[in-house]
């Protein structure tokens, strides 16, 4: 009977532990990786979202020019531009700069966790 306490306790230490994980999100959620330049506003109060997606393009391309550009392996290839069409398609709904910051994050963290070996 202890034992099975002890796999119960166990098993629900997993589970808090799984969902705190999840709480608190894998990168960091709501930070930029550290080799990022976020987006910044053309002028003050202007709502274009166009600029986050193209800091967005402009850090996948570093990174694929780093990684050897054309002749780098086809699956970091793809990753990077799944990461670009999520943040496309996150921008038209989230149609502001202010309420598409969410975007540009979720896109600079995706890119960054792309690996250039895809290992």
């Amino acid at each position: 009977m202890n034992c099975r306490k002890r796999v119960n306790g166990v098993i629900r230490g997993v589970l808090v532990g799984g969902l705190l994980f999840c709480a608190t999100g894998a990168y960091g959620e709501g930070e930029y990786p550290a080799d990022y330049k976020p987006s910044k506003p053309v002028e003050k109060g202007d709502t274009n979202v166009l600029t986050r997606v193209l800091s967005i393009s402009n850090y996948m391309t570093d990174k694929l020019n780093a990684a050897g550009g054309q002749n780098s392996p086809m699956c970091y290839r793809n990753c990077l531009t799944v990461s670009l069409n999520d943040v496309l398609k996150c921008t038209e709904a989230k149609n502001t700069y202010t309420t598409s910051e969410s975007c540009e994050q979720d896109a600079a963290q995706k890119i960054h966790a792309c690996d250039p070996k895809c290992q």
